[in-house]
């Protein structure tokens, strides 16, 4: 009877841990069975960073496969497949890995890290092919992906990919910490020659295949001129040729990039046509199988990218190329006066937060920073004070409906009904005009009187708006230019927002 005993308890025993075995997560498992960490990476500089993150403590390997043009990939069914083995999956951002979002919808287990998160992007061309899009009450944009090519944003990408991989294995924290810093020093000497190279840049434009060195010649103050657009693949229109060959004779530009990845054609005519030489500018979206057994790396391929730009800049031009005028579009400021119709409450229907807290917070600093780089007209400390002034408002939100208005701030809500009292058309001193829609309470509030302006001149779903608001007089609201309180969606994030700024 014991011995009965003892071999059903023993059989019980096992069962259990049989039991227990099959049903540990598959995480857990999956790691147990691997003494290293897998890291799967989408294109080479993503690569690249993980690498020199992770040294030791994993195996990093490369989705995209070498010498492939990354803005044509599509991964496999099969790669989708085996990127379930992986621990983690590293890229840049939707809008360049197009194919992302939909794959992260069938991973299990796989944690992505986006390299680019939380840095706002420059606008893409209006003619770039990328399919990934931000949509707010149908307002969307394309954004330029390439910040990598940028050694000053280089390395904020590395600091956000040692950040995720030490959220999702902290364990290695100390190695990841010391291996990131070893590299963004080497990233940070990398910047400083840039800086030091081109700060005195005689020539500052340089032509370039498509529109990849937008962030490179934002932060090191050169001016990119691209045959096309983001993609590489595009055709660009004969005038464009035309305008290229113009520029190159009018300010003896002697070289034309292209890159050795992509078809070259359109550069090779380009350059034929205006008798001057090609150069390789690499975007490094993928260096070739030969490229990384003969030992280059993003460092040392960025360095001969430099080379390369030093033969351009280095060149005084014949001839300063004026600055392009400003777009004279109606959102700018330039439209006939017999355009503007009047407008009704309902196009500023929804529900509206004030910016001015995204600015105390710093979530608006990179756009400043962008304006400082774009404009040189002020600094971005210059603008945040610009700004500070102009977005300030007690005012937390503000709700519309088709004839009502409710202005709450605090705790505190102040609602009329508001009927349509006109519009009013602005000239400013730099030239361009405003339209100022009017609006007056029908009930007794602290805003009796109200003023929209969203750059729009007709009846149009507002996207975002300035509001000016008081109790003096409608001519009292017509004379204030420094104070103009900002609303967008409640919806959105302040980052969202930071993005749409830029984009405008």
């Amino acid at each position: 009877m014991k011995k009965k005993l003892t071999l059903i308890i023993t059989g019980l025993f096992l069962l259990t841990v049989i039991l227990t075995a099959c049903t540990k997560p598959k995480s857990e498992t999956k790691n147990k069975e691997k003494e290293q960490l897998t890291i799967v990476t989408s294109f080479y500089p993503m690569y690249e960073f993980t690498r020199n993150i992770v040294g030791d403590a994993g195996e990093v390997t490369l989705m995209v496969p070498a010498g492939t043009e990354a803005h044509d990939y599509e991964p496999s069914a099969k790669e989708i497949a085996n990127l379930q083995d992986a621990d983690a999956f590293v890229y840049n951002s939707e809008y360049m890995e197009t194919w992302v979002p939909k794959m992260e919808k069938s991973l299990k287990n796989v944690t992505s890290i986006k390299a680019s998160e939380g840095m706002v992007l420059l606008p893409g061309s209006e003619d770039h092919d990328h399919s990934a899009e931000e949509n707010h009450d149908g307002h969307s944009h394309d954004y330029d992906p390439h910040l990598w090519l940028s050694p000053f944003r280089a390395i904020k990408e590395v600091e956000t990919i040692r950040d995720g991989l030490i959220d999702q294995f902290p364990e290695q924290k100390t190695t990841f910490t010391k291996n990131a810093a070893d590299y963004i020093e080497e990233l940070t000497e990398l910047n400083k020659l840039y800086e030091a190279k081109l700060v005195n840049a005689k020539q500052k434009n340089f032509i370039t295949q498509h529109t990849a060195f937008s962030y490179l010649a934002l932060d090191y103050n050169l001016k990119q001129v691209p045959i096309a657009g983001i993609s590489p693949d595009q055709e660009p229109k004969p005038s464009r040729i035309a305008e290229l060959k113009e520029l190159v004779e009018e300010t003896g530009i002697n070289y034309i990039y292209f890159e050795e990845n992509a078809n070259d054609r359109v550069a090779k005519t380009l350059a034929n046509e205006a008798g001057v030489e090609l150069l390789v500018l690499n975007p490094l979206e993928g260096l070739t199988n030969d490229d990384m057994k003969a030992g280059k790396t993003y460092i040392s391929v960025m360095k001969e990218n430099l080379e390369a730009l030093i033969k351009s800049t280095e060149v005084t031009p014949k001839k300063e190329v004026a600055e392009p005028e400003v777009n004279k579009t109606v959102s700018n400021g330039y439209f006939d006066d017999k355009d503007v119709k009047d407008r009704t409450l309902s196009d500023y229907a929804g529900e509206w937060q004030s910016v001015f807290p995204y600015l105390e917070d710093g979530t608006f600093d990179q756009v400043f920073d962008y304006k400082e780089k774009l404009t040189k007209k002020m600094t971005a400390a210059e603008y945040k004070d610009y700004y500070q002034k102009g977005y300030q408002t007690d005012v937390d939100r503000i709700d519309t409906s088709k004839d009502a208005m409710t202005f709450i701030v605090g705790d505190k809500k102040y609602t009329s009904k508001y009927k349509y009292a006109g519009k009013e058309i602005l000239t400013y001193k730099a030239g361009n005009r405003g339209v100022r829609f009017l609006f007056e309470a029908t009930e007794d509030t602290p805003y009796k009187y109200v003023q929209f302006s969203d750059h729009g001149i007709a009846p149009s779903k507002a996207a975002h708006f300035h509001i000016y608001f008081g109790n003096e007089s409608q001519q009292k609201l017509l004379e204030e230019m420094d104070n103009w309180p900002t609303y967008y969606p409640v919806g959105m994030t302040g980052f969202e927002i930071a993005q749409e700024m830029l984009a405008h």
